[in-house]
């Protein structure tokens, strides 16, 4: 049975971090979020959650880098939903191919690109199909500051898959500028996640460059999860291509 009553968001990493306040942050607004992770267990803790919101939150495990994968979740959202309003390709990694580049393994920089960039080619050449046509159709790709505002030494191959998130947004926007569908990037700073943590070598070193950050402290990720609903609601309506770097200022 088809489900028509609330706009239709799909949030991939929804599990933690900054892929879980945009679950939570949607449901609050009233869509029907469907959360792509890998976590079992908080998966069902974020469906709880989204019984006490406007909107409903459905978990489903997806391996976003397997083609398998993302194409049977796909054929269970058309049986369940009539269409697609808001895609946010947040899923990624960071703690792989850390160091610098001849120090980075051929896998390590390989399985960065699959989870960086082919579960966002994956998650966009199989949710097309889905794109509502006659309501507006808002794409947000998470890249990441470093991608394009300041680059670290220490993550060459991290940079170079959120470049390519980049790249790959401005292209689609172009290719659907005459159309309904916008697409846009978030480039977050260092936010507050455990993602951001296992980069750091020790716990001490994350709380000294949490310190040395221009506001003295990371992002949040509900800071993140505001922006992507700015660029997923009409009051952006006019940006289109768009990079957004929301860091607080680290990268001046």
């Amino acid at each position: 049975m088809l489900i028509l009553e609330n706009k239709v968001v799909i949030v991939t990493g929804a599990t933690s971090g900054i892929g879980k306040a945009t679950a939570k942050l949607f449901c609050e607004k009233g869509y029907s979020v469907i959360a792509l992770g890998r976590s079992e267990e908080e998966g069902r803790k974020l469906e709880a959650v989204g019984e006490e919101g406007s909107g409903s939150i459905t978990f489903k495990s997806v391996e976003l880098t397997e083609k398998e994968s993302v194409e049977a979740f796909f054929q269970w959202f058309s049986e369940e939903y009539e269409k697609l309003h808001v895609l946010f390709n947040n899923a990624g990694s960071a703690e792989l191919g850390l160091g610098s580049l001849l120090k980075v393994e051929e896998e390590d920089w390989d399985r960065l690109f699959e989870v960086n960039l082919r579960s966002q080619y994956l998650m966009l050449k199989n949710g097309e199909k889905y794109f509502s046509t006659d309501e507006p159709v808002s794409i947000i790709n998470n890249a990441a500051s470093v991608g394009s505002e300041t680059y670290s030494p220490a993550l060459p191959a991290y940079s170079a898959t959120k470049a390519g998130v980049v790249g790959l947004t401005k292209s689609l926007a172009s290719r659907f500028a005459k159309t309904n569908i916008r697409v846009n990037s978030v480039s977050p700073g260092p936010v507050d996640t455990d993602l951001a943590k296992s980069v750091y070598p020790s716990s001490e070193m994350y709380e000294e460059a949490k310190s040395e950050h221009p506001r003295g402290s990371f992002g949040k990720p509900e800071e993140i999860a505001k922006a992507v609903y700015f660029l997923a609601s009409e009051d952006s309506s006019y940006i289109n291509g768009h990079n957004l770097v929301v860091d607080g200022g680290y990268s001046l």
